[in-house]
Order: structure tokens, then C-alpha cells, then sequence
């Protein structure tokens, strides 16, 4: 039994048997993979050429809407922000788009010539401990990150010391009430493992390790002393790119494929009914 590394129940189950091992709090209900771990290496059956298409127009969509919210509760006039794992930099692009400075923390050397040519100022490394020494920022964004890093704990009080007076804390992740996730939780009752697998994204080299209820997270942060002051729904699918989002798996068959995209199609309905991301704004509380 593994104690919950957000509410420190020792009440917790095996979940889902899986590539890794899935545990879920009795107590929380938070989801957590102990095992798993970012591979160094990049090795993995992910297909980057396809994901960057599958995701630049929803991500970019989706970044719109956060930029309006965080315009919406600071002046957006001569404030520093930070973006943990921009990854391709589209979210730290938007920023300056409405001139706002927003620098980023990634730990992937290979996106280095996209910053440059972009001119956005990203630090190679892992969050915190490859900033600067005296960084402080007005807002932190985790946009699709949270859920891929360890010691939750420990980086929500590293968000809570790097963020000024008033700072906002920015999370936007998957869910478990989502439609998608409920359907690949059916489908394990009855013995397909792949859907979860890959919600998780476990053949992938920077795997899910927690999936966060509503709930939960929102217990979680106001401990970590932050209060909530806006959420709302990401957009999850395009349907005009969901060849590439499937194919994004290079283990994907050609079948599993097809099957795939049926089951996109007459899910999409549900989907702003049942979304499977989230954003969250959280003001610090002094």
C-alpha cells in the first residue's frame, strides 16, 4: 500500500494494472503512477512531425482563452510570467502576441532553435531548480505539464515562494470525469488496456504520473494556499485534425486507427458536456 502523495492517506488501491501500475487514493480519489518516469533518452513510439500538426491549432485556440483570463484579473501592463514545459513555445508565442512577457523552463534541448528563432527566452532544465536564483514572476502557467511531473507537493511550494504578491497560478490538465476517460475506464472493465495506456501515456518518453479530479485539485491547491478564482473547459479535439492526433502513436494500427476515429466522431457531441481538460486560475493568498 502507497501512501497518497497528495492528501498522505495510506488508504489507497491498485487501480489499473497497466504498462505501469496505476494506484488511486480511497480517501481523495487522486490517481497516481508511482513507477513511471520521464525517459531521458526521447525514445518513444510518439511521432512528433504529427503531433505538432495534430496540436498547433488547439493548443493556440485554447492559449487565447487563457490569455483573456489572465488579462481579465492583472494588468497585463509590465508583468513577468513563467511557463513550466512550453514545449514547442506556442503558449510563450501567444503571450508575446499581446505583449506579455513570459519566459519558459524546458527540460527538452531539442525545441532550443525554434526559441531562438522566435525570439523567446526558455531555460534548458527542470522546475525549479534550473531558474535563476532571484526569479520571481506574476504568473505561472502549467499548460498539459502538471500532470507529468513528481513531487506535487514540493512544486506547489516552490510555485507558492517564486510567485509575487497577488500571482496567479495557471493549470490547465486532463481529468478524470471526462468523457474520453470514462470510456477508456469501460473499456479496461472489459480487458482493453490500450485506451488507458494511452491516457496515461505510458509509451510515450514523459508519461502521465497523476490524474487529478475537480475536487481534488482544488483541495490540494488551497492548502498548498491558493485560492481558486476562475475555471472553465479546454477544448480537447479538432475534428479537422484528428487523423494526425491519432496517428501521433506510432504502434497505432491501421484498424485500431480507423475504430479510433469512429469512436471520436460520436463522442465529439458529449464532449463540451463531459470535457476532458480543464483550466484553473488560482490567485496566492498571503
Amino acid at each position: 500500500m502507497i501512501p497518497c502523495p497528495i492528501c498522505s492517506s495510506p488508504k489507497t488501491k491498485l487501480k489499473f494494472k497497466l504498462i505501469f501500475n496505476v494506484h488511486q487514493c480511497s480517501h481523495c480519489g487522486f490517481q497516481f503512477c508511482p513507477d513511471a518516469k520521464f525517459n531521458k533518452s526521447l525514445e518513444s513510439d510518439l511521432n512528433e512531425d504529427t503531433r505538432e500538426r495534430a496540436l498547433l491549432n488547439l493548443r493556440k485556440e485554447n492559449f487565447q482563452q487563457i490569455i483573456n483570463s489572465l488579462k481579465q484579473h492583472r494588468n497585463s501592463t509590465n508583468i513577468q510570467g513563467l511557463e513550466v514545459g512550453p514545449g514547442y513555445g506556442w503558449f510563450l508565442e501567444v503571450c508575446k502576441d499581446h505583449q506579455i512577457t513570459c519566459e519558459g523552463i524546458e527540460p527538452e534541448t531539442r525545441f532550443n532553435e525554434r526559441y531562438k528563432q522566435e525570439g523567446l527566452r526558455v531555460y534548458n532544465g527542470f522546475f525549479p531548480q534550473d531558474l535563476p536564483n532571484n526569479a520571481e514572476y506574476d504568473f505561472i502557467a502549467y499548460n498539459d505539464v502538471l500532470e507529468h511531473l513528481p513531487d506535487l507537493k514540493g512544486i506547489m511550494s516552490s510555485n507558492y515562494r517564486l510567485l509575487k504578491s497577488q500571482g496567479l497560478l495557471i493549470i490547465n490538465l486532463p481529468i478524470q470525469s471526462g468523457v474520453i476517460y470514462f470510456i477508456s475506464k469501460l473499456a479496461y472493465r472489459f480487458g482493453v488496456k490500450s485506451l488507458m495506456d494511452r491516457m496515461w501515456q505510458f509509451n510515450f518518453h514523459s508519461p502521465h504520473l497523476s490524474y487529478f479530479t475537480k475536487s481534488t485539485l482544488l483541495s490540494f491547491t488551497k492548502e498548498s494556499n491558493f485560492e481558486q478564482i476562475e475555471s472553465f473547459p479546454m477544448k480537447t479535439i479538432n475534428l479537422s485534425e484528428i487523423s494526425d492526433r491519432i496517428n501521433q502513436d506510432k504502434q497505432q494500427g491501421a484498424i485500431m486507427g480507423i475504430a479510433a476515429k469512429i469512436g471520436v466522431f460520436l463522442l465529439f457531441p458529449f464532449l463540451s458536456l463531459f470535457p476532458d481538460t480543464y483550466c484553473f486560475v488560482f490567485k496566492k493568498r498571503e
